[in-house]
């Protein structure tokens, strides 16, 4: 082998010239997504924004709790409605989309994740989607029993899973190893549990989780292919007391790393480098808006293109006008802004 005969996409400098960096060929999928597969995503909330791309698109999203009649965007959003391909709210953590599949196919309900406040019911594992709680814990079990049926017919009917990965730092019950979505006693001191506990995974934890999410979804499943990709987005805090610059830095290398191992095994598996579009691309210096997390739209939009010019059997469609703005609002809700609040 000789450098000479590699193509220009393999030289900085020639990809530097190029003036967009060559970004149409970054990315080579090796899961293509057929113009009649069903496709269904799912993650951080990065992820928000590709699952809006592709309800606007040709592909045949899955959407198995839709938004009711009579919601606006922003509302629907709060709820947990037109997010995602069901009514899961973000799933951070690998951890997190491994247990959720367990549990769909177990019809598996879990007794620490049913909180009290005040005569109300909350699920723990979704405890913003209903702000205000059930009128009863039979109540609350009965809307996650009807929830994880829906999740056992997405995994069971996607051709395609698009899973973006966000975070390496998560919580958990030390007596149970349920992984929670955010801090219980950050969404309300009341569901404050010492059995509450910090974990930050490492590599082989989330390869672990990944491979383990595979297998078990391959099985039931044997027509499923995976693609993953991490998001760009900076941690809002870290639980470790280090500096939340470090803290983005390992967990973003962590989940990069295990996302590379996992599909150099799988080979239905595959990864979309949107993290490397926003973060590492030399031509956007300034890809993220004023408060240096949220990654500005034309950066989003460079990001869809790549990822639908490698999924060419896919068409884009654009509104004419633009995003409505409402919608554009309500696709950036994220449960990690309670964190930012902690200190306010």
């Amino acid at each position: 082998m000789s450098y000479s005969a590699l193509p220009d996409r393999s030289f900085w400098r020639r990809c530097l010239a190029s003036g967009d960096f060559r970004l149409r060929e970054l990315y080579e999928p090796k899961v293509l997504i057929a113009p009649e597969a069903t496709v269904a995503t799912a993650g951080s909330c990065f992820a928000q924004k590709i699952g809006h791309e592709l309800r606007a698109s040709s592909a045949r999203f899955l959407d198995l709790e839709p938004v009711p009649a009579g919601l606006t965007p922003t509302t629907a959003a709060q709820l947990g409605f037109g997010l995602f391909s069901a009514r899961f709210g973000n799933i951070y953590s690998t951890a997190q989309l491994l247990q959720l599949a367990e549990d769909a196919f177990a019809d598996h309900l879990r007794d620490e994740t049913f909180w009290e406040k005040d005569g109300r019911w909350f699920d723990g594992l979704r405890p913003r989607l209903e702000p205000g709680g059930y009128p009863s814990r039979d109540m609350a079990e009965a809307a996650r029993l009807s929830h994880l049926a829906q999740l056992r017919r997405m995994f069971l009917e996607a051709e395609v899973f698009i899973f973006t990965l966000g975070l390496t730092e998560r919580w958990q019950d030390a007596r149970t190893g349920t992984v929670y979505p955010l801090c219980p006693a950050v969404v309300d001191p009341a569901f404050a549990d010492s059995a509450h506990v910090f974990h930050n995974a490492r590599v082989a934890e989330v390869i672990g989780e990944l491979d383990r999410t595979i297998a078990l979804l391959s099985r039931l499943n044997p027509d499923l292919r995976f693609i993953f990709t991490v998001s760009p987005v900076p941690l809002m805090a870290t639980a470790t007391g280090g500096h939340v610059l470090g803290a983005t830095s390992r967990s973003k290398a962590v989940l990069r790393a295990a996302v590379d191992e996992v599909c150099a095994n799988h080979a239905i598996a595959d990864y979309f480098p949107s993290y490397e579009i926003a973060t590492q691309n030399p031509t956007f210096r300034d890809a993220f808006g004023p408060d240096q997390r949220e990654v500005r739209p034309e950066v989003v939009e460079t990001i869809m293109d790549v990822f639908f010019a490698g999924q060419s059997a896919l068409s884009r469609r654009k509104p004419k006008d633009g995003p409505d703005p409402e919608e554009a609002a309500a696709a950036e809700l994220c449960d990690e802004v309670l964190l930012a609040a902690v200190r306010e």
